[in-house]
């Protein structure tokens, strides 16, 4: 799938491929993990690039585009 942040479409870095995989992660801190609290962590956006496999992070949702 090809995705767009700011109105920008995304493209690999190491490879300028423009497909990815999409998934979330969830930001850990230590506080919160001491506390067991990691439910209240903030998550972000991840899209794993289907050539090379690159792992580019993004703090707000990316946008679908074809």
């Amino acid at each position: 799938m090809r995705y767009a942040a700011g109105n920008a479409k995304i493209v690999c870095p190491c490879c300028q491929n423009d497909t990815f995989q999409k998934d979330y992660r969830q930001l850990n801190s230590r506080g919160a993990t001491f506390f067991g609290l990691d439910w209240a962590n903030r998550n972000a956006t991840i899209l794993v690039c289907d050539r090379c496999t690159h792992i580019s992070w993004f703090m707000n949702e990316v946008d679908d585009y074809e």
